[in-house]
């Protein structure tokens, strides 16, 4: 079956790019744009790989780290073993290594390429399909 991949971003751009590029790739992407639309998708459904945004929206105007997000996936039984994969400017290589350190898997810098896109996520599936239920 193909791997299932949440997608949290707010801009409208990147989700329908990510949603084709992901489709194209033969992966079940699902695209959420904050939140509380993330969280609802958590709860109905397991995803082998999240991506999102290194802020993530909440009920304007709140904002979210995804270091944050991490950790409250870990209260989701069927999601809380789910790699983090985020997607962000570089801002220093300080902050890459923090975020890294809090538990998220991946740094995928911005801007980025398809095939550097598709070739991280590759390469955390193959990671994680031993421990992946």
């Amino acid at each position: 079956m193909a791997p299932k991949i949440l997608v949290i971003t707010n801009n409208l751009n990147e989700q329908v790019s990510l949603l084709l590029l992901l489709t194209a790739a033969q992966y079940l992407p699902t695209c959420c744009d904050g939140l509380p639309s993330a969280l609802t998708a958590l709860q109905a459904s397991s995803f082998d790989v999240i991506i999102t945004d290194a802020i993530i929206y909440d009920t304007p105007p709140q904002k979210m780290a995804a270091v944050e997000f991490a950790s409250l996936l870990k209260e989701i039984p069927q999601n809380s073993q789910t790699p983090v994969l985020v997607m962000g400017d570089m801002i220093s290589l300080h902050h890459i290594m923090n975020t890294l350190q809090s538990g998220i898997a991946r740094f995928i810098p911005k801007p980025y390429t398809s095939a550097d896109f598709l070739d991280t996520l590759a390469a955390e599936l193959r990671i994680a399909e031993p421990y992946c239920r």
